[in-house]
């Protein structure tokens, strides 16, 4: 246990030097930014050119970019011990999966960034339907499961617990990537303000994506393992478990890879938006 305490202290301190470093090189790029002189500001702002786009897509890139990276970091660094700690290793991936996305959201979201007056909003309310109906069915899912024989793979509260909490928690921090898009703006420039919102759309609707899946992922995931411990003590159960959870788990997936494709292509899809200047 403080072993993982000290691995976890690690991690915070590297999320703190990342978004104060990141501050850090914000505020010295104002700083050293250049008044515009009359005669340049008297002929209006510069003609939007190909080259500040992309540079513009890419710093904004690079904001999801680390958050990944950071998941991956946290990944890594927590599976080992915790499979160490608890002594199987189904239970811990599950529980490292959904703290490593939680984390390298919690990055993406505190990372610096121009601040956005009130803007209609980027998700309609329906697109919530999804991943809200998800995680009410895996949270209900978890608490019958603990009627079922102990031998299973979530039988009791010690395992429902910790499961029930890294969904809340996943969901939780994509609320807070999804207020960070709503409330900042990812390209700056106010020659692309058509373009960044866009973008932030986008954003927004593959970061729903990203979640459903990672949820559905969860839910199949999780009635998959329990249907195979069932089989032994309810064979008919157990079959139809695994069975749905399955294909639970292979739509999850297919979301999680369309979330992924659609940030991949996302430069060429917020291109479509018109020029402001």
């Amino acid at each position: 246990m403080t072993k993982l305490i000290a691995v976890l202290a690690i991690l915070a301190a590297l999320a703190w030097a990342v978004t104060a470093t990141a501050s850090w090189i914000e505020n010295k790029k104002s700083t050293l930014a250049l008044p515009v002189g009359r005669s340049q500001a008297s002929k209006g702002p510069a003609p939007l050119t190909d080259s500040d786009l992309n540079r513009a897509m890419l710093r904004a890139q690079l904001h999801t970019i680390a958050g990944v990276v950071f998941s991956l970091v946290i990944f890594i660094a927590l599976l080992r011990v915790s499979i160490g700690l608890a002594g199987q290793a189904a239970l811990p991936l599950a529980l490292m999966a959904g703290l490593a996305g939680s984390g390298g959201l919690l990055l993406f979201s505190a990372l610096p960034a121009a601040k956005l007056p009130v803007d209609p909003p980027l998700v309609k309310k329906r697109q919530f339907l999804l991943p809200g109906a998800i995680l009410l069915a895996y949270l209900a899912f978890l608490v019958v499961s603990t009627l079922a024989p102990t031998g299973t793979a979530t039988g009791d509260w010690a395992g429902v617990a910790p499961l029930a909490l890294a969904v809340v928690m996943l969901t939780g921090t994509a609320l807070l990537a999804l207020r960070r898009l709503s409330t900042t703006a990812s390209l700056p420039d106010p020659r692309m303000t058509s373009i960044d919102r866009r973008w932030r759309e986008l954003s927004a609707a593959h970061l729903v994506t990203f979640t459903s899946g990672a949820l559905l992922t969860y839910l199949g995931a999780t009635a998959a393992f329990t249907g195979q411990s069932l089989l032994g003590s309810s064979p008919t159960w157990g079959l139809a478990a695994l069975t749905v959870g399955i294909l639970l788990g292979l739509a999850g997936v297919v979301l999680l890879a369309l979330a992924a494709k659609g940030a991949l292509t996302i430069r060429a899809a917020s291109k479509s938006a018109p020029i402001t200047a």
